[in-house]
C-alpha cells in the first residue's frame, strides 16, 4: 500500500506500518513478528478498556500503564 512505507528524516531508514494498529516498525521482519505477537490468534490477554490483545501479562500491564495511566497494585 502507498503510505505504508515512508522515509524517516532523522535516520533515513524506511519504516513499515502495521495495517491493524498503525504502529511503525523498523523492518519487514519486525512487522511480521509484531503481527504474530500482537494480532495473532494465540493472544491470551485482553485489555478491558480498549480491547487490544497481548501475548503476556507483562505486555498487557505495560500497555495499561502507558496507554491508560494505570498504576494498580497487587
Amino acid at each position: 500500500m502507498i503510505g505504508d512505507i515512508f522515509k524517516i528524516k532523522k535516520g533515513g531508514g524506511k519504516k513499515r506500518r502495521c495495517d491493524e494498529c498503525n504502529r511503525m516498525l523498523a523492518s519487514d521482519a519486525d512487522l511480521m513478528n509484531h503481527k504474530q505477537v500482537f494480532h495473532g490468534k494465540d493472544l491470551k490477554y485482553d485489555c478491558r478498556k480498549c480491547g487490544k490483545y497481548f501475548s503476556s501479562m507483562e505486555e498487557m500491564r505495560s500497555h495499561l500503564q502507558r496507554e491508560h495511566k494505570y498504576e494498580g497494585g497487587r
